[in-house]
Formats: C-alpha cells, structure tokens, sequence
C-alpha cells in the first residue's frame, strides 16, 4: 500500500516485559487489513470477498520486501480459487443471506480471508535443521529430531514423512522426545519453519538409508520392508543416519541494506 505509513511508539507501563506468542504482530497486522478491506467494501458498495480478489499478487510480482513470486510458484490464487469451488462459498454465502433475511436475532456469516505471514528465521544462520533415522530389522523406525512437539503436531508430520519415504504405515514409525544428545545444536521451535525443516531432514536420512538398501532390494524386488532390513543387518550396512537440511540462501534472511 504506498499511501500508508504506520509509525511505532514504545510505552512504558508499570507491567512487567511481555514476549511475542504465536504470530508475532502479523495476526494483529491481518486483523487491521482486514477491518480496512471491509470498510472499502462498505464505502464503494462492492463485496469485500471482490476486493481481496482483485488485489491478490500477481505472478512475478514483488512482495513489498522484495521477495519474487515466480510464475509456477506463486499458488496462492490457484489454492483460493479451489477452495471456493470445493467448499461452494457462493452457495454457503446465499443459505446464510437467506436465514439472516428470516430470523432478527440470529445471523450467520460465511468469510474466506487470504493470509501472508513470513516463514522462516530472519537470521539467515537458524535455518537450518536435524533429525536421527534409525531402521530396525523389524521394520519399524524410530525418528529423533530438533524440533519440540507443544500440540501443534510436529510429530505427526515427521512420522508421516518417514512413514511415506519408507512406504510404512504410520503406526510404524515412532518419534523419539527431542534431545540434544541425538540432534545437536537445534534451532528454537518457531518461525513456521519447524515442518519444513525437521520434515526435510527426516527425509535427507530417510534417502540416505535407502540409497544404502537399494542393492538388498535389487535381489528382493517383492519382500517387505522388514525382510529387507534384516537381509541388510547380515550384510552389514548401516541402517542409521542423521540427515541435515538447510534453507537455500537465495530463500532465508533478510539483508536490510539491500534494495527490495
């Protein structure tokens, strides 16, 4: 937006420092947009569902920091629109026109709103991430990684992405209670990166092992998983490995110097 210019006043108050939880200020920014998108809405007489959709970024637009959107990258319209043909909003919208024009106290309302929150560290350093892959000769894995589970389901995402990498079920994957003693060195939970780091470098692991299987599978194209890794256990390969990934530099950080 090139008219707005916001300004930031620090105040000090008789409470004691409070931290950031969840969000960091972007769901509060989101908050004002949204309540400034829906007073446009109100003073020009058109849908405010009409005006987030006309000012959706285009492909190979620039973000206001500077970040590209390349043509093939750029989803976000693509995921917008298939969202509303999936869930039928126009249809949803008008059942709920319809039950507010017959009922004075109850009213319903239907909204789908775009976001944009940064992902990643502003530190270009904490981008990065490991996770311990152990394959067992009974075909179970056990999965350690840098990040801390709190409810948000980290876990369940990283076994998921062993338990595909490995072609298990889920129920054969097991993850271990973060420790530095198996991952060193890890990065805070934070930044939305936790998935995409953990994630990956569960994968990196994953692959390693089973680059390593791939000559016992040769000579056993049909047998499961676990016959597999027995016959590789005899053969003495490695059915451990740590996996690592960072975030490609042209992708994570922001140099403030720099010209958008």
């Amino acid at each position: 937006w090139p008219s707005l210019r916001a300004w930031g006043i620090v105040c000090r108050t008789a409470q004691p420092p409070h931290t950031a939880f969840r969000g960091f200020g972007g769901p509060q920014g989101m908050i004002a947009t949204e309540a400034i998108v829906e007073h446009l809405a109100s003073a020009l007489g058109v849908s405010a569902h009409a005006i987030r959709d006309a000012n959706m970024y285009k492909p190979n637009e620039l973000t206001h920091f500077g970040q590209p959107l390349p043509e093939g990258e750029w989803r976000v319209p693509r995921a917008w629109a298939d969202l509303q043909q999936r869930v039928d909003v126009a249809a949803a919208r008008a059942d709920a026109d319809a039950f507010n024009k017959t009922n004075k106290w109850r009213k319903r309302g239907v909204a789908i709103v775009p976001t944009k929150y940064g992902i990643n560290f502003t530190a270009k350093f904490m981008n990065q991430g490991g996770a311990l892959v152990h394959l067992y000769t009974d075909g179970t894995v056990l999965v350690t990684h840098g990040g801390t589970e709190m409810g948000q389901g980290l876990h369940t995402k990283v076994a998921q992405v062993a338990a595909k990498a490995f072609g298990l079920p889920l129920s054969k994957v097991h993850i271990a209670e973060t420790a530095t003693d198996k991952v060193a060195n890890t990065q805070p939970t934070a930044a939305s990166m936790s998935t995409d780091l953990y994630g990956m470098a569960t994968l990196d692991a994953c692959r390693q092992i089973l680059a390593r299987l791939e000559p016992i599978r040769k000579k056993m194209p049909d047998a499961p998983l676990a016959a597999v890794a027995n016959a590789a256990f005899f053969a003495r390969i490695d059915l451990s490995a740590h996996g690592f990934y960072a975030v490609d530099t042209k992708r994570c950080g922001y140099d403030w110097d720099a010209a958008p």
